[in-house]
């Protein structure tokens, strides 16, 4: 009875030897997990960081000191000590670098809770972004209409230029409309009330899928019925306080604009109904069908309208307003170029 008894103690005490040293194990673990989450949570707050301030730096590009102004703005307001940041500046040189390039670099120490009852007090932690600034390479959701590119030079942000002209200023049959999605008057409309299914690129373009995309074919005829057919869905479906340029467009004190979150088409939560803000092809220059156009860049334009004589007979002007802007609205990088007044800025790698 004895041996029975001392057996059933031996036995309880390693249990409770087995069951202290499973606590003891599972708080290091939960120790270790404790300190684990925390420092991968500073990392990814370090990360957002960093990605916030390349970004608001390449939106200063090329200039690189109001780029640098712009990067310690943005650490002040992550709360990142200047000391623990590296700025760096890659200038445009052609063809190895398209866009003028700014990268980023954080560190700071972070403190351990339980992982110090071990020795280990802190870790480093690190985040590096990388962003640049380009001009649009070409995108899908164009309207068939392209601007020559010598036109486009002489006007300026904010000005009233001609998307498609009427019986008066068409040439030969040439009246400024493309074939993006393919021929034909009901394949225009489409492409006028919806944007064009088929993207185009610029030369150049860093990432575009398709080299072939740099060219398409005018369009002829004047196709007065399916223009003025499309042009009046998208202004009548224009959400109201979207549809004049003040309500649009904001400008800032420098002259450049920027479109107003409530208007704003692009990205995620855009505004679907604002259907007056238009992507359109700048070509090299028109030519008579069966030919080519080279698309050298795009612009975004506000959509205006027709011209004085309305759309009726032979008279289909439509006309819009070239917008400024550093507006991201999904295209495909391209090679960076001052005189566009489309940029917008990317992170990268």
């Amino acid at each position: 009875m004895m041996k029975k008894r001392a057996f059933v103690q031996r036995e309880c005490g390693q249990v409770f030897f087995l069951a202290a040293a499973f606590l003891a194990i599972f708080g290091g673990m939960t120790a270790i997990a404790v300190d684990l989450g925390s420092y991968m949570a500073d990392r990814r707050d370090l990360q957002n960081a960093a990605d916030a301030i390349a970004l608001a730096a390449s939106q200063e590009l090329p200039d690189v000191s109001d780029a640098q102004t712009a990067a310690n703005t943005w650490a002040a307001n992550n709360a990142i000590d200047l000391a623990s940041m590296a700025v760096t500046f890659t200038a445009q040189s052609l063809p190895d670098e398209p866009n003028p390039k700014v990268i980023v670099d954080l560190q700071r120490e972070h403190g351990f809770a339980f992982a110090r009852l071990m020795g280990i007090e802190s870790a480093s932690v690190t985040a590096s972004a990388t962003a640049i600034r380009t001009s649009p390479g070409g995108s899908p959701g164009l309207m068939p209409w392209g601007v020559q590119a010598a036109f486009k030079d002489l006007a300026a942000p904010g000005d009233e230029i001609v998307l498609k002209y009427d019986a008066s200023g068409g040439q030969n049959g040439d009246f400024g409309a493309l074939r993006i999605d393919g021929n034909g008057a009901s394949t225009y409309e489409d492409s006028v009330k919806y944007g064009s299914q088929e993207g185009l690129c610029t030369v150049g373009a860093t990432d575009c899928p398709d080299t072939d995309q740099v060219q398409t074919e005018p369009e002829p005829g004047n196709m007065t019925g399916p223009t003025k057919q499309a042009v009046d869905y998208r202004i009548t479906n224009t959400e109201s306080g979207c549809d004049t340029w003040d309500e649009v467009v904001a400008t800032a004190a420098d002259g450049t604009h920027g479109l107003t979150s409530e208007c704003n088409p692009f990205g995620p939560g855009g505004n679907s109904a604002s259907l007056r803000i238009v992507i359109v092809p700048i070509v090299e220059t028109q030519c008579n069908d069966p030919c080519s156009v080279t698309v050298v860049e795009f612009a975004l334009l506000f959509l205006e309208g027709y011209g004085s004589g309305g759309c009726t007979g032979n008279n289909c002007e439509i006309r819009g307003r070239f917008i400024n802007s550093n507006t991201n609205y999904g295209a495909f990088m391209g090679t960076f170029d001052a005189d566009t007044f489309a940029h917008f800025v990317r992170l990268v790698n």
